[in-house]
């Protein structure tokens, strides 16, 4: 079984993006059974300064975080180098698991795969 992950990266070898950096993400499908990945498509995330800004000046408001949510809602994840717990929890308000993976790229889909197999493993058991 395979699915969906979006990953901040501004060279497609490491995941190098904070959240607020992010202009696109770079969607990867990765084989559950052995952790294979492939590049499927880089999506842009539209931006409207005046309405990002939150009361801290970063460019995390809600309405940029929307946004981001739109564009990786079919994606089982989503990583980034690093996440504020502002969007993060707004993220996950929204159903999009954030997860901050500040490696290469193949490092961080290994691990995640791993963290997916284990996670996926637990649900299924019943108490």
């Amino acid at each position: 079984m395979a699915y969906k992950i979006a990953i901040g990266t501004s060279d497609k070898k490491s995941v190098n993006l904070h959240f607020g950096e992010i202009e696109s993400v770079s969607v990867y499908e990765v084989n559950e059974s052995d952790g294979s990945y492939s590049f499927l498509e880089e999506r842009k995330i539209s931006r409207d300064p005046e309405k990002e800004e939150c009361e801290s000046g970063c460019s995390c408001g809600s309405n940029f975080v929307v946004k981001v949510g739109e564009v990786v809602s079919d994606c089982t994840y989503f990583i980034v180098a690093k996440i504020g717990p502002k969007p993060h929890r707004l993220l996950q308000e929204n159903k999009v698991n954030c997860l901050e993976a500040p490696f290469e790229i193949e490092e961080a889909v290994s691990k995640l795969n791993d963290y997916y197999i284990s996670h996926k493993k637990r649900k299924s058991h019943i108490f």
